[in-house]
C-alpha cells in the first residue's frame, strides 16, 4: 500500500528558531497545515534556496509538532543542508508535506527505539504519540560516531520519563560501542514493538540482531534512507529491494512504499548492496 497524497500541500513558514546542537541543526518553522495532518515518521520536501541551485527540495522528517509549529533536524553535509543551516529567525521556508508512510502505533505494551546519529529525526513525535496510545514503557537506545552527533537525551523526551541509552563509537558519551550492542539487553521479544532509524548498513545490522528475538508478529518497522528527488513518487530515485509474503523481490519506492516500512518485507542483503548516499 503506498502513501495516502492527499494531504500533501506547499506552505510557506516563518523560521521560528534555528538551534545548534553539536554537530546537528533543529529548525522550528510555523507551519501550521503540516502541524495539524502529519503522523510520525512522514516526512516533508523542503525547498532549500530561491535560485536554481540546488534544484530539488530535500526531504527531511518531521521531529515534532507543537501547535502550529514543526521542527527538523539534520546535519549539514552539502549545499541543500548547508543554505537551510544558514537560515534565521524571520526567513521564509517553502515546505512540501506531509509525504511518505507513517509508524504503526502499538496499544500499550513496551516499545524500543532504535537512533543512529541524524535518524533521530522522527523518533520525538512519535515517542509522543506512543504516549497518547498508552505505550508508555519506552527505551531509546541512541548511538552516533561521537557526542558531537547525538541528540540531546532531553529531547527524545520532551518532559516524559523514558530510559534513553547512549553509546557513541569513541566513547565520548554513554557507552563505547555501537547502537546494536545494546539491542541483545533491550529486547525481551514480550509485546515489544521495534522502531529504528539510522544508515541502512545499520538498520540491517538491526535486524540481523532483532529477528530471532521479537515475538512473531510484533511490530518492527524502519524509516529507510533513499536519495528522494520528488517525494510522491515520480522520478524513481528512490527505490529499495524489498520482498513479498511469497518471498518474491520486489522493488519499492521510499518516498511512497515508506519511508517507513516493515523490517521483515525488506530484502536486507539488498539493501546491503546499495551504494550509499549522503544528504546534499
Amino acid at each position: 500500500m503506498t502513501s495516502d497524497l492527499s494531504q500533501a500541500h506547499v506552505e510557506v513558514g516563518d523560521v521560528v528558531r534555528v538551534e545548534r546542537l553539536g554537530a546537528l541543526v533543529e529548525i522550528t518553522v510555523a507551519l501550521p497545515h503540516l502541524a495539524s495532518t502529519v503522523r510520525p515518521g512522514q516526512f516533508a520536501q523542503l525547498r532549500c534556496g530561491d535560485g536554481v541551485v540546488p534544484l530539488l527540495r530535500r526531504p527531511f522528517s518531521v521531529a515534532w509538532v507543537d501547535g502550529d509549529e514543526c521542527a527538523f533536524v539534520f546535519e549539514e553535509v552539502g549545499i541543500g543542508t548547508r543554505l537551510l543551516g544558514s537560515l534565521r529567525s524571520g526567513d521564509t521556508l517553502d515546505v512540501l508535506g506531509p509525504l511518505g508512510r507513517g509508524f504503526t502505533i502499538g496499544n500499550g505494551g513496551r516499545a524500543v527505539i532504535v537512533s543512529g546519529g541524524v535518524g533521530c529525526a522522527p523518533f520525538p513525535i512519535l515517542i509522543g504519540a506512543l504516549a497518547v496510545a498508552g505505550v508508555v514503557d519506552v527505551t531509546v537506545l541512541s548511538g552516533a560516531s561521537t557526542v558531537a552527533r547525538l541528540y540531546p537525551a532531553s529531547r527524545f523526551r520532551r518532559g516524559r520519563n523514558i530510559e534513553v541509552r547512549e553509546i557513541t563509537e569513541d566513547g565520548t558519551a554513554g557507552d563505547r560501542g555501537l547502537v546494536t550492542d545494546l539491542l541483545d539487553v533491550a529486547l525481551d521479544g514480550a509485546s515489544t514493538s521495534l522502531y529504528a532509524c539510522g544508515p541502512n548498513q545499520m538498520l540491517a545490522a538491526v535486524w540481523d540482531r532483532a529477528h530471532a528475538i521479537l515475538d512473531t508478529g510484533a511490530i518492527a518497522e524502519a524509516s529507510m534512507e533513499a536519495p528522494m528527488g520528488c517525494g510522491y513518487g515520480t522520478c524513481l530515485g528512490c527505490a529499495l529491494p524489498t520482498r513479498t509474503q511469497d518471498a518474491e523481490p520486489r522493488w519499492a519506492l521510499c518516498c511512497t512504499d515508506g519511508p517507513v516500512m516493515a523490517m521483515r518485507d525488506i530484502d536486507w542483503d539488498g539493501v546491503r548492496a546499495l551504494p550509499g548516499a549522503d544528504v546534499a
